[in-house]
């Protein structure tokens, strides 16, 4: 167990639980973990990877039935409960009906990954960058492997430490350290659920793999005992696309922020 100066990551039990459905090895705390096949850690060996770099996007228009739910309302703990039920309360009144992205704070995991733009991924030997439109925001897959850092040290971010290994044809990720919910409102920092905060010691795991030349399947798995009382899986279905990456400057015009207690605002001329 990886205690750190907050809450600690999810117990051994549970992970091992969930890396048994997953395929997920569990890396100790010491050295780095081995896995068989190709793990990509040399451009020859990135050159016999399966090729689905370039871009894609959530697919919402055609695969909604694949999406199931995008909110897991119904497994949450009694105390996650309890939040959500003051969330909705607030609303109603009018506060934390605008988020803190509003402010142009980008969304953390996993909410950044079915943002309403593109994303791109990228292999480099070692490692699967994955560039994100929205909020220019870019994640590092380490696929050298390395474990993560105790959770003592590792300092939370939007993102998150990100560590993966190829099962196959399957790229498995492995993120914690994510910066809990940020911020009223719905879909906020790394919250799970509308007007939820994850925990500090969040694991999602993420299987990403390609189903034809054009489809893209990210079965993610979220394990938060102190949110959820069973780790939650949902199937996400992307598309690839054509073009490139836009500029995005969230802060440039914006006329749609959030008060600190979520109202909307409005800001014209300045921070």
């Amino acid at each position: 167990m990886r205690v750190g100066v907050k809450g600690v990551w999810p117990t051994i039990g549970m992970a091992l639980a969930a890396a048994a459905i997953l395929g997920v090895a569990v890396v100790p705390a010491s050295g780095a973990s081995t896995y068989r096949g190709n793990q990509g850690r040399t451009w020859a060996q990135v050159a016999k990877l399966p090729d689905w770099q370039g871009i894609w996007q959530l697919d919402w228009e055609h695969n909604l039935s694949l999406l199931g739910g995008m909110s897991p309302e119904e497994d949450l703990t009694p105390k996650a409960e309890a939040e959500y039920t003051s969330f909705i309360s607030k609303q109603k009144f009018g506060e934390d009906v605008q988020p803190q992205t509003a402010n142009c704070l980008p969304p953390g995991m996993p909410q950044i990954m079915t943002q309403p733009y593109p994303i791109e991924f990228l292999f480099n030997p070692g490692k699967v960058v994955i560039l994100i439109e929205a909020y220019e925001q870019e994640r590092t897959v380490y696929t050298d492997g390395r474990p993560h850092p105790e959770a003592s040290t590792l300092a939370p971010t939007f993102q998150g430490d990100s560590i993966g290994h190829w099962d196959g044809d399957t790229l498995v990720v492995d993120t914690v350290g994510v910066l809990p919910d940020t911020g009223p409102g719905p879909h906020t920092g790394g919250g799970i659920a509308s007007g939820v905060s994850h925990d500090v010691a969040m694991r999602i795991i993420e299987r990403i793999r390609e189903v034809d030349h054009d489809h893209m399947q990210i079965t993610r798995t979220i394990i938060d005992p102190p949110v959820l009382v069973k780790p939650w899986t949902v199937t996400l279905p992307y598309v690839r696309e054509k073009g490139d990456l836009l500029e995005y400057v969230c802060e440039e015009g914006n006329r749609d922020s959030a008060t600190p207690n979520g109202r909307p605002g409005e800001r014209i001329g300045g921070p």
